[in-house]
């Protein structure tokens, strides 16, 4: 059976799902000392009970507010196809954008290239 939550361990789960995730400062907020406050947040998010009512708090807000990364995700590529409503250029790259952050940008297929300086002179002498 599972533990119920104190009221600080509550108040604990609802300030960490709505400030960011942030265990530290949700532990400040739920009136722990603020001398302990990381130590106190790390452990809260280990105790079982404490980290499904957690996973419990999210999915209730992902579903109250009719969202979640699926959602958004099949919403951003929809509108970076140029296929939403009343879709721009300038939507469809922010959503480019946003689709690359989500996945780990360009970083993990970073090439590098060196252009030397000759090529760059080449290329100068060739646009005039």
């Amino acid at each position: 059976m599972l533990d119920k939550l104190t009221s600080k361990q509550s108040a604990f789960v609802e300030a960490y799902c709505s400030n960011g995730f942030n265990a530290t400062q949700a532990a400040k907020t739920a009136g722990y000392k603020p001398d302990n406050a990381y130590a106190t947040g790390a452990e809260n998010l280990k105790k079982p009970h404490i980290a499904k009512y957690v996973e419990e708090f999210k999915s209730k807000a992902a579903e109250k507010a009719m969202c979640d990364t699926q959602w958004v995700v099949k919403n951003l590529m929809v509108e970076a196809q140029g296929m939403g409503e009343d879709t721009s250029s300038s939507a469809r790259v922010t959503a480019l954008k946003s689709l690359s952050d989500f996945t780990g940008g360009f970083d993990a297929n970073k090439q590098k290239v060196e252009i030397s300086k000759n090529i760059h002179e080449d290329w100068l002498d060739n646009l005039q």
